[in-house]
């Protein structure tokens, strides 16, 4: 199995503006008035571990297979389609890379692919999809702590920019797991 990597493109600069801006929506602007603000403590960059599989499928619609990849993270099984233009490469040295859980269940991938690329197409039976490879791959995240009552964590998605609230599960665990 390889490693390979996802590489960042989102600076520390502007994964730093976007939770600024995220943090000045009207909820947490009314939660300040009655609370005490947060602040920036500290920012990394990390590497979360996913299953990456490489697939084909075919359909009776469809005349020729048709390749992608598929990555289901380790912890909390999030899955992302990766697109074509997704550049995957050689894990690099020097990274913080975060621990992998469990081992690559390439059914689960099957599965969830069925679903979200073809769930709503009528004639799904006809559809045949085959996993032809498995790799971990290390996809970056901005971790930003902020303190303020508590500390807290806001995870950035290091490839578009965005905040991912739904990942701060998984990069706790992940976390908590590596530092063991």
């Amino acid at each position: 199995m390889e490693k390979l990597m996802v590489q960042a493109t989102v600076s520390k600069e502007q994964a730093a503006g976007n939770v600024h801006r995220h943090r000045k929506n009207f909820i947490m602007r009314w939660n300040r008035l009655f609370g005490e603000s947060e602040v920036l403590v500290s920012m990394e960059l990390l590497y979360l571990p996913y299953w990456c599989y490489d697939y084909q499928y075919q359909s009776a619609e469809i005349n020729k297979k048709i390749s992608g990849k598929i990555a289901v993270e380790t912890w909390k099984q999030h899955t992302a389609i990766l697109p074509d233009n997704a550049q995957v490469l050689p894990l690099a040295d020097g990274l913080s890379l975060l621990k992998a859980s469990g081992s690559p269940d390439p059914e689960y991938a099957r599965k969830q692919l069925y679903w979200e690329a073809f769930g709503r197409e009528k004639k799904r039976k006809s559809i045949q999809i085959e996993m032809t490879d498995t790799n971990l791959l290390y996809v970056p995240y901005w971790i930003i702590y902020v303190e303020g009552k508590k500390v807290d964590i806001v995870v950035v998605d290091a490839m578009t920019g965005k905040i991912d609230l739904g990942m701060k599960e998984a990069v706790m665990h992940a976390i908590m797991a590596s530092k063991e």
